[in-house]
């Protein structure tokens, strides 16, 4: 065999795309990846959370303190309804609510950790009936029972954790107060299934589901009137709009669950 001497073409080694754009696909993949493993990591923290012991998660919320309202007629009667409901709802015996009142005027209610649902006056005050309280407040008691809260703060303190590694974040308040409120945002499937829950709740509470939507009609008669946003904060996962009302009426329907029934009215301490 007989080797030929070729001279090497010229531009062998030089490629017509340009360098920065060489640099912005290799940036845009290491983008994507890490994006990518983050969510997992986020996905598989918050998929064992829910075997943490509820135990812990109450020694995790008593360090955060909730404002507590005066005692008085309002809170017993809170206290009252918001026993009926879980008495209706089964929860796990390891797992109890632990009702607290608000006197500000924030047109919200929400489940944190530990059990503890916040109520307060500026959306209680809003409410036209006892059933649509319970339907509030069923809806946060499923949240807990579902364990929600924890599930949503290891989501987000282990994908926080994971960008602030990656980025060199080293200011991150992950386990302060106000880093673990930020943090605890129900997901849309998480709201669902607890307006499901509720939905249930009201059923077995009164026999029938009047009035269990009646929660978000006066929650979007609110929301069209003062503008605000996209919405109060406990619902800022699901659109406040008739697409809801229709599931519940929907889910009504399916169960054979009458929807004609007595309104049971607010107490006038309540009320005024």
């Amino acid at each position: 065999m007989k080797f030929e001497h070729r001279d090497i073409p010229e531009g062998i080694n030089v490629t017509d795309v340009h360098p920065l754009r060489e640099l912005a696909v290799l940036l845009c993949g290491a983008v994507v990846l890490i994006v990518a493993g983050v969510y997992v990591l986020g996905l598989s923290a918050g998929l064992m959370a829910p075997y943490i012991p509820f135990e812990i998660e109450r020694k995790l919320a008593s360090s955060f303190p909730v404002e507590q309202g005066s005692k008085g007629e309002v809170e017993a009667y809170l206290q009252q309804v918001t026993d009926r409901v879980v008495d209706v709802m089964v929860l796990p015996d390891d797992i109890d609510i632990t009702l607290h009142y608000s006197q500000g005027n924030t047109v919200n209610a929400f489940a944190t950790l530990g059990g503890n649902v916040i109520v307060f006056r500026g959306l209680l005050e809003k409410l036209p009936n006892e059933n649509a309280l319970a339907m509030l407040l069923a809806h946060e008691i499923a949240h807990v029972k579902h364990r929600d809260p924890i599930v949503s703060l290891t989501r987000g303190v282990t994908i926080s954790s994971a960008l602030g590694l990656i980025l060199g974040w080293s200011d991150l308040d992950l386990m302060g107060e106000a880093g673990v409120y930020t943090m605890l945002h129900f997901s849309r499937t998480m709201e669902q299934e607890a307006d499901k829950e509720a939905l249930q709740a009201v059923y077995r509470l009164y026999g029938h589901t009047r009035g269990a939507t009646d929660l978000f009609d006066t929650i979007s008669a609110w929301h069209k009137a003062s503008g605000a946003g996209d919405g109060i904060e406990f619902m800022q996962s699901h659109p406040l709009d008739q697409n809801r009302i229709k599931t519940l009426n929907a889910l009504t329907a399916s169960n054979n669950w009458p929807q004609v029934g007595e309104i049971t009215p607010l107490p006038r301490s309540v009320v005024n």
